[in-house]
Parts: structure tokens; C-alpha cells; sequence
């Protein structure tokens, strides 16, 4: 079927003033930023590089092309860069910060579509073990340190560029991008646009009652493939649009994977049983957790891969036979406390997950439904 790529052969010769920006365009650009661009796009906001200009840099180092994390952002970039649609728009401002002590990891860069509109596109979670402490933090601590930084790089870009604003990000990017448009000044806010979240999750429930959500809510275009798991995840107080993927359970999470038809994304009328089932045993299995609980238990799972010394999931897998060793020394090391506190937690969502796959049935209606909103198409 055909994906973003076939995208590029139907409407990758049309200028965006030709054939105007579409939820396509948004796509490619919110997945862009996951290309380590260090080094190769400029961190000042007012200095710029083509993205033709960008990928002939890029790819002009061997140490560059072995960054790249995700398979099919090498294509991406090499695709945009030989597109007339994209390839003359302009990249600046790019960062891409980890910080241990503060468990954050965060990355943005700024495109200009045209003179009078940028796009600000967030890096969703990377391979680091940094960033995916980060996302596992979203159970028990609001806000995370990447979306304040999310608010400050917006309101930076504001500061030092005229005219409109979108902004976007796929997985924790599109929650960036949701959070810095709900929590930037109502003057930023009244100069975007659109934000899109693509299988991006969600927020707790007081966060969406604050009014700045309320405020943006109708510019928010969220999408998630039918068997989402992350972009089910928490709260969402905007609706979303199903989206088809030619991939199954976790895998669809894969942006290269949703189904294109023209300009648009192909939509679907429901969630699959994975995604509901899924839906259900966190919330069930995170509502039995008090706070202080799932504080512990992430920092205890996460203090165990801290002690391989690895700093990406990638150098973990690749040393597996050493990393074995060392956590399970590491668990037996452990107080008593945390240990069983980790032990019992994981048996809790055994049990959660086994008492959901025998409650879900795909004829019953309430159990189809997730817990937010479905946009309606016409």
C-alpha cells in the first residue's frame, strides 16, 4: 500500500503555494526532526540551510549516516531534499539536549515553510535510555522537564520570527507540541495555526482541565493508527482521527507503515481489540499504583539499566550477555523494599493484562470504544 513515500512521487513537484499544505506535509515534517542534525543545521534561530543544502552536508560524512536511528528517516531525508516541495524550505534553531540529573531528552528544530509560516517540529523519544526514563516519568510526574523546555524553545522562536506558527512532533513530540501550544501566552497561542500530535499521548486529567488546552483544542489535529498503544496512553482532551497501517500491534507506531491516499492520511471508523486491550490494562494497571508507587517502581527498573553503564537500549541489546549478568546482580543487590516492590508490580500488570484479555470482546460496543473522542468523517 502506498505510504509518505509514493507522497513524494504524487506531490513532491507541486510548490506548497501551488497545492497548499496538507496533513501529509505535516507528517513528514513532524518526523524530520528525528534525523541527527548536529553539527549540520545551524542552532540559531536566524541563521538557516536548505534542507537540499541540509542532506548534501549530511550525507557528506560516513559518521553522520550511522546516527541515523530509526529505519526509513535516511530515505526521508533524502527524499525531501530531492523533492521541489520541500527542498528549498529552510531548517535553523535545531537542538538536541540530554541531560541525566534532570532525566530529559529533547530536540527541536524550526522549518520554514515560507516567509510568513514555520513549522516547529519536536523530536519524539530517541534510543537513549535518558529519554525513555522521560517518557515512563509521565506516570507520576507533570510536568516533565522536556515540556517546559518544550514552552521556551516556542516562545524563543516567537521572540525571534514574524508571522504564524505550526507546530508538531510524532510520539512524545506530538505531546510536546500539544503541551507548548496549551501553556505558551495567549498572544503565541492566537499566532498558530495547527498542532499536530501523530501517535502521540496524552496528558493526566487535571492538566486538560487548565484552560490553556481549552484554548488551542480546535486546533489540534492528533492521529493514531488503529492499533495505537502510545498514542492511546493518558488523557486527550482534543478529538483524533484513526489512521490505517499496513504493520500490526507495536510496529504500527511506525510512522512509514500508515497507509497515503493522494494528500491525505487513509482514515478508519474504530480502534482494534489490541488497541483497547492495551488502553485498558494500563489504566487499570496504573489506577491500582498511589503516585509515590509508580515513582518507585520506575526509578527501580531504571536503576537497574543504569548499572550496565549503557547509555541507548541499542548498546544494551548488543551487550546482552554481560547486561544479564549485572542486572541480576543489581536485583539481588537491592533492598527488600524495592525489590519486592518491583516483583509484585510486574505480577500486578500480569494480572491486569490477564484479566483484560478475558473481558474484551470485540462484539461489545463499550469495549471497542476508547476513552477519547473520535473526530467524525465526512
Amino acid at each position: 500500500m502506498a505510504n509518505i513515500f509514493d507522497y513524494f512521487d504524487w506531490r513532491g513537484d507541486l510548490s506548497i503555494e501551488s497545492d497548499s499544505f496538507n496533513d501529509v506535509d505535516a507528517l513528514i515534517l513532524s518526523r524530520l526532526s528525528y534525523c541527527p542534525f548536529d553539527g549540520v543545521v545551524p542552532t540559531e534561530i536566524k541563521d538557516k540551510i536548505t534542507i537540499y543544502n541540509t542532506a548534501d552536508k549530511f550525507f557528506s560524512s560516513e559518521e553522520n549516516k550511522d546516527k541515523i536511528l530509526w529505519e526509513g528517516d535516511t530515505d526521508l531525508l533524502k527524499y525531501a531534499a530531492n523533492s521541489p516541495r520541500f527542498e528549498n524550505m529552510q531548517l535553523s534553531g535545531y537542538v538536541n539536549i540530554i541531560e541525566q540529573e534532570k532525566q530529559m531528552q529533547f530536540s527541536a528544530v524550526i522549518i520554514e515553510i515560507s516567509k510568513d509560516c514555520h513549522y516547529i517540529s519536536f523530536r519524539g523519544t530517541d534510543n537513549t535510555i535518558v529519554g525513555w526514563q522521560e517518557d515512563f516519568n509521565m506516570y507520576y510526574m507533570f510536568p516533565l522537564p522536556s515540556q517546559l523546555m518544550a514552552v521556551e524553545y516556542l516562545e524563543k522562536a516567537a521572540k525571534n520570527i514574524d508571522g504564524s506558527f505550526i507546530l508538531g512532533g510524532h510520539s512524545k513530540g506530538g505531546n510536546l507540541a500539544v503541551y507548548a501550544s496549551a501553556f505558551c501566552s495567549e498572544e503565541i497561542q492566537n499566532r498558530i495555526i495547527a498542532v499536530y500530535n501523530h501517535d502521540g499521548p496524552g496528558f493526566d486529567g487535571k492538566s486538560i482541565e487548565q484552560s490553556g488546552f481549552k484554548a488551542v483544542k480546535d486546533k489540534i489535529h492528533t492521529y493514531v493508527p488503529q492499533s495505537s498503544i502510545f498514542g492511546m496512553m493518558f488523557e486527550h482532551e482534543e478529538d483524533y482521527t484513526i489512521v490505517k497501517s499496513s504493520q500490526k500491534g507495536f510496529l504500527q507506531h511506525d510512522i512509514y507503515s500508515w497507509e497515503i491516499k493522494r494528500n491525505s492520511l487513509i482514515p478508519l471508523n474504530r480502534m482494534t481489540n489490541t488497541s483497547v486491550f492495551f488502553d485498558h490494562t494500563i489504566s487499570q494497571f496504573v489506577s491500582d499504583m498511589s503516585v509515590e508507587q509508580r515513582k518507585e517502581f520506575i526509578e527501580g527498573i531504571f536503576s537497574l539499566l543504569e548499572n550496565t553503564d549503557d547509555k541507548t537500549f541499542n548498546e544494551i541489546v548488543e551487550n546482552w550477555r554481560k547486561n544479564s549478568g549485572v542486572i541480576l546482580k543489581s536485583i539481588k543487590n537491592m533492598d527488600a523494599k524495592t525489590r519486592s516492590l518491583i516483583l509484585s508490580t510486574l505480577l500486578n500488570f500480569i494480572k491486569c493484562a490477564k484479566n483484560n484479555f478475558s473481558d474484551i470482546n470485540p462484539l461489545r460496543k463499550e469495549n471497542r470504544k476508547p476513552k477519547i473522542k473520535k473526530k467524525k468523517h465526512k
